[in-house]
């Protein structure tokens, strides 16, 4: 069976205005019912999360699908530098000048490396030659992101694309959906 979650990553935030930018996310998903504002053991990634609050269902398709009823339900909104990845799948990566794919190998995770160490991380596409940042590498199969800021939804149906651009519109920022199982 297992937990399902949905990160939405800000791509773009500091690490010195992720903190700021969180309690503002929290804030406003408070404020418009999304989330409540107490905090309970209801999310996998911290020890408290925000659990759904009376109109949970405006960030998906509608139906609450029995979420309040799950123990596991909770948003948890994060910062601090993180590699958010699905878990499982995600073998590939693909370059957004030429269109074609390649492995996860050792050059990408030694690029990952120098990310969390702040350090250039920009990777070379061995097809075409041209350096690409981290974040702009394009996932055929399924999302990853490094962020400095997210929210991690638990169990939640899937987040309308609406809701997510909203999330991206409020912060100024690019954001990018992962998905997982774990």
């Amino acid at each position: 069976m297992g937990d399902w979650f949905q990160t939405i990553a800000d791509l773009d935030a500091t690490a010195a205005e992720a903190p700021h930018l969180a309690d503002g996310l929290v804030a406003w998903l408070v404020a418009e019912g999304i989330v409540s504002a107490e905090r309970t053991d209801c999310v996998l990634s911290a020890d408290e999360g925000h659990p759904p609050g009376p109109r949970c269902t405006e960030a998906f398709d509608g139906a609450d699908h029995g979420l309040p009823s799950l123990a596991t339900n909770g948003l948890h909104a994060w910062s601090g530098r993180t590699v958010v990845h699905p878990i499982q799948g995600s073998g590939e990566v693909g370059c957004p000048h030429c269109d074609k794919d390649e492995p996860l190998g050792a050059a990408f995770f030694e690029a990952i490396n120098a990310w969390y160490a702040q350090r250039p991380s920009d990777t070379a596409c061995r097809h075409c030659g041209r350096t690409i940042a981290i974040n702009d590498w394009h996932w055929p199969d399924a999302a990853w992101a490094f962020a400095d800021l997210g929210l991690t939804f638990w169990n939640w149906p899937p987040l309308r694309d609406d809701f997510i651009a909203g999330i991206g519109r409020r912060l100024g920022h690019r954001v990018r959906l992962v998905a997982g199982k774990l």
